[in-house]
């Protein structure tokens, strides 16, 4: 029989209303023991409060994009290293050409031709430029850089017809990076920019956190592959290829070990072939339903219960637990609950142990679009479709919220997050939204 706290202790635990709360001090008896209801910021908690960021490694820069920083980069030198010229022209010091005009041109003589990828070894002095193109250094005696398109040339001369500022059209060394500037910050998420950076900062190699393993198991007699015939009562398994899409955009290493059948024998095969992976997802079987084998089995595969179900709708039947190291998530059964679920508890993992600053889904603020009523006592995740033509975001709820309605998870970008004391929601109001896309 599953230890539970007793009313008091349930009231105690569902008092955080902010989203990131500090977990309270009943949660190390929840995680020694595990608990049968717990509220969102709760569960939350005790799922971020299990989770260590996990030994980094390094691999090559073009193999680093989408990975998490395992460490803070520093500039090892100026970037750029050197002042430069952004635009093909003259090098000139201002002061010479201050009285140029389009009908009044000052003339200068020219030193030399200065392509990019080369250095200068002639000093500009009073009356004199050098030709250059973009990306050059800027040659010693030079402030700025004249368009070509406001010269003309004349064999070894110069006719200027606008006047410059020092500075004007370079680039100054160090503008972007200096010499022992922060480039990245630990946890930061590689992308193409910080691609570029990094390639600036001279790393052919970058530090990354290894990425967690993850499996995801579909359980249930009722479901099939896409692919596979399909008997009468039947549905297709959706679950199984949706979170392991979810895992993949969340950073994981994940693989897909397929459906284990309502059979006690199936099951144990499935947690087994599992043991290696750093976080378990299972969809399905963790209700008490008489055909529910999950719950006993996890048991018998030495699973420690967290907790087994959360305040939440949709998805109240989550469990969450541990194997050894070993992060155990049971999701509900209908795929927009899994989805949900997911997005509230596993993607959060996930990125904890990526070493992730704000794990989770990425939240906002929105004006809804139209009043909502609900059955309070629950924290609900409503799907929510944005609307962000206008001079304000406004978003509203999918028109179907049905558990079973995948669709709605396809056309809604968001979630709206509604405090499970809340019976009303008045069109107008701010309300939190939480991005099912990682927008």
């Amino acid at each position: 029989m599953i230890d539970t706290f007793d009313g008091a202790k349930i009231r105690s635990l569902n008092r955080s209303k902010k989203r990131r709360s500090v977990p309270t001090p009943s949660i190390p008896r929840a995680l020694d023991r595990g608990v049968e209801w717990v509220g969102y910021e709760e569960a939350r908690g005790l799922v971020l409060s299990s989770v260590k960021t996990r030994q980094p490694e390094s691999v090559p820069l073009a193999e680093a994009l989408g990975r998490t920083l395992a460490r803070d980069i520093k500039a090892h030198e100026n970037i750029p290293p050197f002042t430069k010229a952004t635009m093909d022209g003259y090098a000139v010091r201002a002061e010479d050409i201050r009285a140029a005009r389009k009908d009044a041109a000052v003339e200068l003589e020219v030193l030399e031709d200065l392509p990019a990828g080369r250095v200068s070894r002639k000093s500009v002095g009073r009356g004199q430029a050098v030709r250059i193109m973009t990306g050059a250094p800027l040659p010693k005696g030079a402030d700025a850089v004249v368009m070509v398109e406001d010269t003309e040339k004349s064999g070894s001369r110069v006719k200027v017809r606008r006047t410059v500022r020092p500075a004007d059209n370079t680039g100054q060394a160090g503008e972007d990076l200096k010499k022992g500037e922060l480039v990245l910050e630990q946890g930061a998420v590689i992308g193409p920019a910080e691609t570029g950076l990094l390639a600036a900062a001279g790393l052919a190699r970058v530090p990354v956190v290894r990425r967690p393993k993850l499996a995801v198991i579909a359980t249930g007699d009722e479901i099939v592959e896409p692919g596979e015939r399909k008997s009468a009562g039947q549905i297709r398994n959706s679950n199984g290829p949706a979170l392991l899409a979810m895992a993949l955009r969340a950073g994981a290493d994940a693989k897909y070990l397929g459906i284990a059948r309502d059979r006690s024998s199936s099951l144990r095969a499935k947690l087994a072939r599992a043991k290696g992976a750093d976080i378990l997802v299972l969809s399905g079987g963790v209700s008490v339903g008489d055909y529910d084998l999950v719950r006993d089995e996890l048991r018998t595969a030495g699973v420690k219960p967290v907790f087994w179900q959360v305040r939440i709708k949709p998805g109240k039947p989550v469990f969450f637990g541990r194997r050894g190291g070993q992060l155990v998530f049971g999701l509900p059964g209908n795929p927009t609950s899994a989805m949900v679920t997911f997005l509230l508890f596993v993607q959060p993992a996930i990125e904890r142990l990526l070493g992730r600053k704000k794990p989770g889904p990425k939240g906002g603020r929105a004006v809804l679009a139209e009043d909502v009523v609900l059955k309070p006592g629950r924290t609900q995740f409503l799907r929510g479709v944005l609307d962000a033509e206008g001079p304000v975001l406004t978003v509203a709820p999918y028109p179907d919220q049905k558990s079973g309605v995948l669709r709605s998870m396809a056309r809604s970008r968001v979630l709206i997050v509604v405090p499970a004391d809340v019976s009303r929601l008045e069109k107008g109001r701010d309300v939190e939204i939480l991005y099912i896309d990682g927008a």
